[in-house]
């Protein structure tokens, strides 16, 4: 990473530019009318390289993008991020909450051939919950069996009520396998689902190729030929890529809003649940004491983050879960530790630090998170604390904080998971996946098994809302914003969604026939 002083020289240009505003609407050359094009491809420069083909092994949120394409789920979303049918038609729980019977949808195959059924559901998720390095497991483990009713019909017996449950089987939890493929040495890079599409080329940090699977059940969500998927760490380069017509669409660091409009790009904004946070491991460096981790929240500055780094595409928020989900506390306003460095020198004092101390943070090579990291940096600088950085690749950063547990802090954007239970669970339980040290609160893990077992909505949602308050209480991370990215288009894309998550899936998405 820069000096601070660099730092501090390319926040004041930032800041002078931002002074002329850029419209968070759409712009530039108007979308093509139609019609689309079947045998088209569609290009889309992706920001971050996959971590493994596996769905269960993949260590991170943001191969979701790569892996949904090819892998299929029980459970899909729709836009408002709602359980719908996907590989299963229906489902229903128990009187007693204690049962998952999921109708199955008949006549699909897997890539290879294989039939899907119940047995391919029984055998995904007993995988999942019991092969090495599972990044799924904690979320499937109130899954205690799995029975096979009739080959288009599963039961699965539950330790306890998990509402849940459906949602989290619309996540990797969910994702279908193979099971003849179980076994392949290979699969990290050759997997085999029962997705839209089939992965026909793989260059891992470079470029994935796919194609369309024959007689997917959803021919709808399949109206182009292919999808090829580059990646562009760098924004410059994803920005030029669209300019010079290598790829149809991709997201754009927000400076490059104005610049992507004047060449006709057309902007969009972007609706996400997926936060910008700055994660300790609360079992390293000093950050086991609650004031040095409220002491990190005084010290940044995050409105300055969205003003100038972000351009005002993002949104101040203290918890986890966004606004539109029904676990948000309406109680809790966006900035309960606001920027306070007197404070935050206060409470350092308080837990021992007069002088401050140094921790390590795994940064990923993405310009845009390295901006955000030395804006940071200066912050705590400026009460006593040192970040020293460590830059990793995107699809090695997650696995040296989760699996490996290396490193004091992870900085990023990142994780929205469908249910807010799957949140809460992955990030602030002992046993959650994005939870390295196991570091929790007896008042979080009591809320998080209410949350499980409570199937009426309005209960649930009053559980959620007390496991918000715990969690700014604790303050186990900054969330320093959300995001509104903006998404660019070349006008012959037809009819695409972004995605709740900032993970696009791509169905129905088209372009036009060239004029």
């Amino acid at each position: 990473m820069r000096t601070l002083r660099g730092v501090v020289a390319a926040l004041l240009l930032l800041l002078v530019a931002a002074c002329a505003p850029i419209s968070p609407a759409g712009g530039g050359t108007e979308q093509a009318a139609g019609p689309a094009d079947p045998n088209a491809i569609f290009r889309w420069a992706n920001a971050v390289g996959l971590s493994r083909f596996d769905p269960h092994r993949a260590s991170s949120s943001n191969d979701n993008t790569h892996l949904f394409l090819t892998y299929d789920r029980l459970v899909h979303t729709d836009a408002d991020g709602r359980a719908v049918p996907g590989l299963a038609t229906a489902w229903e729980f128990g009187p007693d909450g204690t049962t998952l019977d999921m109708t199955l949808r008949q006549g699909v195959t897997f890539h290879d051939g294989t039939p899907f059924d119940a047995a391919a559901v029984k055998a995904n998720i007993e995988r999942a919950k019991t092969v090495t390095g599972s990044a799924v497991a904690p979320e499937l483990r109130p899954v205690r069996a799995v029975e096979v009713l009739a080959p288009d019909r599963v039961r699965l017996l539950l330790t306890a009520p998990t509402a849940s449950l459906p949602l989290v089987l619309s996540d990797r939890a969910g994702a279908m396998i193979s099971p003849a493929a179980f076994d392949n040495p290979d699969l990290d890079q050759n997997p085999v689902g029962a997705g839209m599409y089939r992965v026909t080329a793989y260059q891992p940090g470079a470029r994935i190729e796919y194609r369309a699977a024959q007689n997917y059940w959803d021919p709808a969500a399949v109206r182009v030929a292919g999808i090829d998927m580059p990646i562009y760490t760098d924004s410059v380069t994803r920005l030029n890529a669209l300019r010079g017509g290598q790829v149809d669409g991709a997201v754009l660091s927000p400076e490059q809003v104005a610049e992507a409009q004047a060449s006709g790009i057309r902007v969009e904004p972007g609706r996400t649940s997926n936060f910008w946070y700055f994660q300790p491991n609360r079992t390293r460096s000093e950050f086991g004491d609650v004031r040095v981790r409220r002491a990190v929240w005084h010290a940044i500055n995050r409105q300055a983050l969205v003003d100038v780094l972000a351009r005002g595409y993002g949104e101040l928020s203290a918890q986890p879960l966004p606004e539109w989900s029904a676990g948000h506390d309406p109680s809790i306003g966006p900035d309960p530790y606001p920027y306070d460095p007197a404070r935050a020198r206060q409470l350092l004092a308080e837990a021992g630090l007069p002088n401050g101390f140094a921790f390590e943070a795994l940064v990923s090579t993405s310009p845009d998170v390295q901006r955000v990291a030395e804006a940071i940096q200066a912050d705590l600088a400026a009460v006593g604390i040192t970040m020293t950085g460590r830059v990793l690749e995107g699809a090695q950063i997650t696995d040296e904080f989760f699996v490996r547990k290396q490193g004091d802090l992870l900085l990023g954007p990142g994780g929205g998971r469908p249910d807010p239970a799957q949140t809460t669970g992955l990030r602030y339980l002992p046993d959650g996946f994005n939870n390295p040290g196991g570091h929790t609160s007896p008042e979080m893990e009591r809320l998080q098994e209410t949350v499980l077992r409570t199937v009426d909505p309005a209960a649930r949602a009053d559980a959620l809302h007390a496991q918000m308050r715990e969690f700014v209480d604790q303050a186990f991370e900054v969330i320093l914003y959300y995001a509104t990215p903006p998404v660019a288009l070349s006008p012959q894309v037809l009819d695409f969604r972004p995605g709740l998550a900032d993970r696009p899936e791509f169905r129905g998405v088209a372009k036009a026939v060239a004029q």
